[in-house]
């Protein structure tokens, strides 16, 4: 039985796309509070992404306590910053980020919708790695995930996610506040060494599969993902014999309104050289504070991996091809069938492009031969 379903505070719904897929779309009904209130929610809470805020903080603290507290205080986190493997073993978890408050923001100021593909039956006892797209500016699809006792997601596969890491680059550990946030939430360092760590010892991970690369290429009205020759996902599932699931958040492009223009070729050169991505976007009037698009966030059935009887080792880089592609095509699959869910016209399409490193890959493949 659906979990969701009879729940006061949930409402379901059943979405046939013009393939015939049939999906279930849900939302949390709870928060719809006045615009005023989720607006001030919205600014309060996302306050921590404005990155450089937490150095602000620091800042003012430095101005306003005495040395003998600023000093010793502004070492002792600095160097806890350098040497914490919390953000590699997701160890601070919060339990107050666990409230359905946490629900809010994208319940009532995104009215965020969840869609589950009726294929889709995950079991709390298998591993999967979720794939998750477009980057955006701030990939919010991740809210989905939220170990809230409201959360539609959640309540349909509790043991899956209870075992489930998001996962960023490790240069956001480095800014104060934001750090906090993420390991409050569980996040942890996407590096290859930390993901096989977590993957030995059972966990799920949620990937942020474009990073950095698709992030600079945010575009209002445009879905775009940085997928093809993109592997390395790929290659520690097949090592891990861990099953791919795609997700994709319609409207993600719409939170912020980006400048693709503006100092182009400088913030490229930073995110191709440094992997530091520097957007240029801003919200609601000129603010940090998102548009409060209506996000979908679509999550499609499990792209099977083959299992391993000793996971790690070398893998197979045919099949590595082979599962690549059909991930490739259930996420563009799973864009067409639901982008009508979305509110989207037959004639978006999902663009996918090619990553980086498939061409640095091509280049030193073809030099060798």
């Amino acid at each position: 039985k659906d979990p969701c379903e009879g729940n006061p505070n949930i409402s379901v719904t059943t979405y046939t796309s013009p393939d015939g897929k049939t999906a279930k779309i849900y939302k949390n009904t709870a928060y719809d509070k006045s615009w005023f209130t989720n607006f001030l929610n919205a600014a309060v809470l996302w306050h921590c992404w404005v990155f450089v805020q937490g150095y602000v903080l620091l800042y003012i603290a430095w101005l306003i306590l005495p040395r003998w507290i600023s000093i010793p205080f502004l070492v002792l986190y600095f160097v806890n910053m350098a040497i914490s493997k919390a953000p590699e073993s997701g160890g601070r978890l919060m339990p107050l980020c666990r409230l359905d408050y946490n629900m809010q923001i994208p319940s009532g100021y995104f009215q965020m919708r969840t869609l589950v593909e009726d294929s889709v039956k995950l079991d709390g006892n298998s591993q999967y790695m979720f794939g998750l797209h477009p980057h955006g500016a701030h990939c919010l699809g991740t809210q989905a995930f939220h170990l809230a006792p409201s959360n539609p997601l959640y309540l349909l596969f509790p043991r899956v996610l209870e075992k489930t890491h998001m996962t960023c680059a490790s240069v956001m550990f480095f800014l104060p506040w934001v750090r906090e946030v993420l390991m409050w939430y569980g996040w942890i360092v996407v590096s290859r060494k930390n993901l096989e760590k977590h993957l030995a010892k059972g966990s799920n991970l949620g990937i942020i599969v474009g990073g950095e690369a698709e992030s600079i290429l945010s575009e209002n009205g445009k879905d775009k993902v940085v997928l093809e020759g993109r592997k390395g996902f790929v290659s520690l599932a097949v090592r891990y014999g861990v099953d791919l699931v795609p997700t994709y958040t319609f409207h993600l492009n719409e939170t912020f309104t980006f400048n693709l223009n503006l100092l182009a070729a400088p913030r490229q050169w930073i995110q191709k050289n440094l992997k530091v991505c520097l957007p240029v976007l801003w919200g609601r009037w000129g603010t940090p504070v998102p548009h409060p698009a209506p996000l979908l966030v679509a999550v499609g059935a499990p792209v099977a991996v083959p299992r391993r009887e000793q996971p790690g080792g070398e893998v197979d880089e045919a099949v590595v091809d082979r599962i690549h592609a059909q991930y490739m095509d259930a996420l563009s699959k799973l864009f067409e069938s639901y982008k009508g869910a979305a509110g989207y016209g037959a004639e978006r399409k999902l663009e996918v492009l090619r990553a980086p490193e498939a061409d640095r890959v091509h280049k030193k493949t073809k030099k060798e031969s």
